[in-house]
């Protein structure tokens, strides 16, 4: 009776275990999100993170927001903010049921204009649609192969080295994220296009937000476009969301109250369901200097709430304003 007693609870453990290991790069499940980054150069850094079942953002409701954690600020600052390329994507392969779901990618696309939707990515048969997906499953693995490449590395998200010519011994397994993108980041060739976006060389100070489709390819047997699913956001301060079947434009923001204490401004506003909104400030009304280009001193997302920032100036003078993206 002891024996068995013993082996129930080695049968426990052995689940629970399991459990905390599930949405990890480290036991990768097919059709969790990758979230990667990348600067090329001389000693510069992947990121790639897995930010969990694509489940989780295509059952998402319509404006649902939703914030990717899977990272730390402190391991995208060995990549960086500034001049950084990103992308989101995942595939189904073979073994996913039904029949008629495998071989679908999942793939963002960059936005030109903040508030406009992208082209859908084109859709292919399964047989072309294979290629991309085998490229991206050699991402978890050669991840894994960093995982003691920086001390901030955990389970769920690793910083590894920038790789392009896969010719680092540190990849046993797979490869690296630019790797596997190839000379056009296509996935050497066999996607239908860029999946990245990069940021301007002064992002973190320009208080605007980057944004990339996302987009569904089932496969056809005939011409087919993409499904779109909804938009990642990158945030100026490195926060990535995801914003789940974007409805109408982002409302124009209403300050409900403004006061100051000391060298604190307090100013309530309210907010659209979609878009984020900016709270910016300035001292100077200089001629020619346009309002979007003020200072950002905080970003929320838009949730239909009202919502509160503080600014602390020893300005004698200061000017807001809230802009909508």
């Amino acid at each position: 009776m002891l024996n068995k007693k013993v082996g129930l609870i080695a049968l426990l453990v052995s689940f629970a275990a399991s459990d905390l290991l599930a949405n990890t790069l480290t036991n990768y499940t097919v059709g969790n999100v990758l979230v990667c980054f990348r600067k090329n150069g001389g000693g510069a850094n992947d990121l790639v993170v897995d930010a969990g079942p694509v489940s989780t953002f295509t059952n998402a409701t319509p404006n649902q927001r939703i914030t990717i954690t899977q990272y730390t600020g402190s391991q995208l600052a060995l990549v960086g903010t500034n001049s950084v390329s990103w992308s989101a994507f995942t595939w189904y392969d073979d073994t996913v049921s039904p029949a008629s779901a495998q071989w679908t990618l999942f793939v963002t696309k960059a936005r030109t204009a903040i508030n406009t939707q992208t082209a859908p990515w084109q859709a292919k048969s399964a047989l072309a649609q294979q290629l991309p997906a085998g490229d991206m499953s050699t991402i978890p693995p050669g991840a894994v192969d960093n995982l003691n490449f920086k001390s901030v590395n955990t389970s769920t998200a690793i910083v590894e080295p920038d790789d392009p010519n896969n010719i680092n011994p540190n990849y046993q397994h797979g490869q690296s994220y630019v790797g596997t993108l190839g000379p056009n980041f296509d996935f050497n060739g066999d996607f239908v296009g860029d999946p990245e976006n990069t940021t301007p060389a002064s992002f973190t100070t320009s208080g605007t937000v980057v944004r990339s489709d996302f987009y569904q390819m089932t496969p056809t047997s005939g011409y087919g476009v993409g499904k779109f699913l909804g938009y990642f956001e990158l945030s100026t301060n490195g926060m990535m969301t995801y914003v789940a079947y974007p409805t109408g434009i982002p409302a124009v923001p209403v300050i409900k109250s403004f006061s100051r204490s000391g060298n604190t401004t307090t100013i309530s506003f309210t907010t659209g369901t979609s878009g984020t909104y900016t709270l910016r400030g300035t001292n100077s009304l200089t001629s020619g200097t346009a309002r979007t280009n003020w200072p950002a001193i905080a970003s929320v997302g838009g949730d239909g709430l009202t919502h509160t920032n503080t600014d602390s100036t020893t300005n004698s003078c200061q000017f807001y304003i809230i802009t909508a993206q």
